[in-house]
């Protein structure tokens, strides 16, 4: 096992910690959620991520039993629920073990395209984070005309399927129809099986 001063979380608080990234966090940007601890658990992946609000910072966490809510979540589904802004159509596919209200505070915090512009303006400055801004929100909006054309489309062959199954009345009438031709070819069979 790695020594804690050289693990990959330790060099990402320190980053965190730093003063610059502290300074660029506006004053009470984690009020909300200061003082949770959330548990990232990625479905079909082996690592997890902790996350650790407090004092208006956040630190991640090797290894923690206590934790105020759980998501669980593919991280395709969590990028997607970020980049729509908590579209309801990715949030029903995350899971939540634990408290609800942190998890419905931490859910509006990393869908909140408020916050994150905030963000994003103290850490990249107001031209690169608008430029960023744009091009989250041009792909935000692929990715909402995708969904849309994708669920009209599945909308749609559901319906021709259903206009192409037969009824209840057309299936006896078929069954009518065979037991009908089976007598009379049976019929036929007996009629020319002297001759």
């Amino acid at each position: 096992m790695l020594k804690k001063d050289l693990s990959a979380t330790y060099y990402i608080n320190k980053l965190f910690q730093s003063e610059t990234f502290l300074k660029s966090i506006p004053d009470n940007f984690f009020h909300d959620i200061d003082g949770k601890i959330v548990k990232i658990n990625f479905k079909d992946f082996p690592y997890n991520v902790i996350i650790k609000i407090h004092d208006n910072t956040f630190s991640l966490i090797d290894d923690e039993d206590k934790f105020d809510v759980e998501l669980i979540a593919s991280p395709v589904i969590l990028g997607m629920f970020i980049i729509t802004k908590g579209s309801e159509q990715f949030s029903s596919k995350i899971s939540i073990n634990g408290d609800i209200d942190t998890a419905n505070k931490f859910n509006q915090f990393i869908s909140s395209s408020e916050k994150l512009r905030e963000l994003a303006t103290h850490l990249l400055g107001e031209n690169l984070s608008s430029t960023l801004e744009e091009k989250l929100s041009g792909a935000s909006l692929s990715f909402q005309n995708l969904f849309q054309d994708a669920t009209k489309d599945i909308v749609d062959l559901l319906i021709d399927d259903i206009n192409v199954i037969p009824t209840k009345n057309d299936i006896n009438k078929f069954l009518d129809d065979v037991d009908d031709l089976k007598s009379r070819t049976d019929q036929l069979y007996k009629e020319y099986k002297d001759v």
